[in-house]
Parts: C-alpha cells; sequence; structure tokens
C-alpha cells in the first residue's frame, strides 16, 4: 500500500513528532510504501503575524504542494497528523479522497476521508446532515458508542456499509475539547471531565457539557459542529473562556 505521511513539526519536539517518526518507521518495515510530507514550525520566524495568521487559517501554498505530491505520488491513504499552523485545513482539501454518504432519503455528495486511523469507522455529522439524510442519530464520543446508527459509504472501488451498534457507524459528534496532559494537570481536569464555554461575539453564549479529551502534545482546541458554530456566529480560530464547573 502506498501511504502519505503529513505533518507540521513543532519547534519544540513534542509527542506527535515522536508518533508520526514511528508510524513511518513501522509502516515501511510492514512492507508499504511510505511518502513524507512535513512542515516546521521555524519557518514563521521569517512570517509576520498578519502572514502567520493567514497561514494558520487557510495556507495556499501548501494546498498547491501537498495536492502536487498526492498527484505524483498517487497514495491509497493519506494520514494527517499535526496541521498547525503552516498545513493548515487547506490539507485536507489537497487530499482528494472522496465518498458518498448514503442515508434513508438522500446522500451527500464528495465527502472527505479524514484520518487518525481508529479502531471503529466512524461518520460524524451535524444535525442538520442527519435531516438531509433521513436519519435519527444520536449525539456520541465515537464509533464505539452502541447507539451509533448504520450509515452506508460508496467510493470508487464499492460500497461499504458501517452496521452501527458499537462496531462503526454514524452520529452526531459530542462537543469536546482536546488538551495535552500539562494543560490538564494545570487546568485541574482529567479525560471524561466536562466543561462549560463562554463565547463573546454578535451572538454571545454558553456552551455546557464540553468533554475534555487529553493527549500528550496535544494543542489546546475546542470542536464543535457546523450546527453549533453557525448557531453561535463563530468561526475557526476564534477565542473563548473555559469555565470549569465547581465539584
Amino acid at each position: 500500500m502506498k501511504i502519505l505521511l503529513v505533518h507540521n513539526f513543532y519547534q519544540q519536539a513534542g509527542g506527535e513528532d515522536s508518533v508520526f517518526e514511528a508510524e513511518g518507521q513501522l509502516l515501511e518495515e510492514r512492507g508499504h510504501e511510505v511518502l513524507r510530507f512535513t512542515a516546521h514550525n521555524d519557518a514563521i520566524q521569517d512570517m509576520s503575524r498578519l502572514q502567520a495568521a493567514r497561514a494558520t487559517l487557510w495556507n495556499g501554498e501548501m494546498y498547491s504542494k501537498i495536492a502536487e505530491v498526492a498527484a505524483g505520488f498517487r497514495p491509497d491513504v493519506a494520514h494527517f497528523h499535526n496541521t498547525f499552523p503552516l498545513i493548515s485545513p487547506a490539507g485536507y482539501y489537497a487530499a482528494r479522497e472522496q465518498v458518498m454518504v448514503v442515508g434513508r432519503k438522500r446522500a451527500i455528495e464528495k465527502v472527505r476521508v479524514l484520518g487518525p486511523t481508529r479502531p471503529y469507522s466512524q461518520v460524524e455529522l451535524s444535525q442538520t446532515d442527519a435531516l438531509i439524510l433521513g436519519l435519527r442519530l444520536p449525539v456520541a464520543t465515537d464509533g464505539a458508542d452502541p447507539a451509533c446508527q448504520p450509515i452506508t459509504l460508496v467510493g470508487p472501488e464499492g460500497a461499504v456499509t458501517l452496521t452501527g451498534g458499537g462496531t462503526g457507524g454514524a452520529f452526531i459528534a459530542r462537543r469536546h475539547i482536546h488538551i495535552s496532559d500539562k494543560t490538564a494537570a494545570q487546568l485541574g481536569v482529567t479525560h471524561g471531565d466536562l466543561l462549560d464555554l463562554r463565547l463573546d461575539g454578535p451572538r454571545p453564549t454558553t456552551l455546557h457539557g464540553i468533554l475534555v479529551r487529553v493527549k500528550a502534545g496535544w494543542r489546546t482546541e475546542v470542536h464543535l459542529d457546523t450546527d453549533e458554530g453557525n448557531a453561535v456566529g463563530i468561526r475557526s480560530g476564534q477565542m473563548g473562556t473555559l469555565i470549569i464547573p465547581r465539584q
């Protein structure tokens, strides 16, 4: 199998850097052909603050480079590790792997396949997506949740049906926050805790029940779906205030 590994190195080596190196070595030892595409945060030193901010949101140069690499290498799988800040979300769109998600009533075309790989395949949808597809979906953390529903994926080589019921399926992703083990210790929280998030702006609000996920090397980042983001009028990269409920 041909595998493209993509990673943005930190200025100070972290856990994600080690995982990236280890994964590439392990895949090659198993006989896979691996191509590595990397960026390094040392390049930020030669950028203005405005240039760095723009690159974090969408780096067109990286999009072009990854698209060119992918077109020449033609990988079977592209695995993205860290993309912050230089590779940016643009890297995902340079990968051309797409599937059609088929529900009971309709289908959503050109859905991109994202990593990292997981024990169970999963399709994270918004409530709006679920209504379009004619599905009643639970709010869940991952594809291992027994409440996940069946869903069919159609790609260039055929179709696969995820059976749901804890073995991979469709669900509405629970709002959550990624933080490193060091940040978790500073905040006095642990994996699985629930926090609140206060958001300012044109539609100020407080979101409750932000699930804490902890992993060494993670940068602090809250994940909301498009319905939630649009409802409160926020955009990617906006800052908020975490509130730790009293025990």
